[in-house]
């Protein structure tokens, strides 16, 4: 058998072809470098380059490791709190005190922030129809009502009177700890 391959034709078992010849990137790109090129003008090419921003991956990868169902809004919390200038650790971190990053809520409310105001329960506590409705309902309400700048010690008396009035500050120092958390998740990304 090996006598029948030696005298059969030559075949050939690895061939490798382009898929693209440098004639197709000729139009787009320019391999000069800036010194070298007459008129100095820079073409861009057409690749884009998309990345996930890094605040959201911070934000997914704290969020499941407090095995918290808000995960998977982690773009639209970063996303809402920069659409009204607020902290993007705020209302996360207002989550984790009030219900354990939305782990214990009043059931059917997808309230993890003890917030009242629409829609409300018989116990007063407002209802939403999803977490990203609720997210944007708290951060629009936070920045509105409260302002863009204040810190957890500032809100602690309007959000959670009781927790101002005692020494400890259990509320505005747990929103603290979470916000600085989520600033040790970003700075950490690996």
């Amino acid at each position: 058998m090996l006598n029948e391959l030696r005298n059969s034709r030559t075949l050939t078992l690895n061939y490798l072809t382009p898929l693209n010849t440098p004639a197709v990137y000729a139009n787009v790109y320019n391999l000069n470098t800036l010194s070298a090129s007459k008129n100095k003008e820079v073409q861009a090419g057409n690749t884009e380059i998309k990345s996930e921003d890094p605040r959201v991956i911070a934000m997914q990868k704290f969020l499941l490791d407090y095995n918290s169902p808000l995960y998977q809004s982690s773009k639209v919390i970063v996303e809402e709190a920069d659409k009204f200038g607020l902290d993007w650790r705020l209302v996360v971190s207002i989550s984790g005190v009030e219900s354990s990053f939305c782990k214990t809520i009043p059931r059917g409310t997808y309230n993890g922030w003890g917030w009242r105001g629409i829609n409300k329960t018989a116990d007063g506590w407002s209802q939403f129809n999803s977490w990203d409705h609720g997210i944007s309902v708290v951060t629009s309400g936070l920045a509105i009502g409260y302002g863009v700048r204040l810190t957890p010690f500032q809100i602690e008396p309007y959000y959670c009177p009781p927790c101002a009035a005692n020494p400890a500050h259990a509320w505005a120092n747990g929103v603290t700890r979470y916000m600085r958390e989520l600033k040790y998740y970003l700075d950490n990304l690996n």
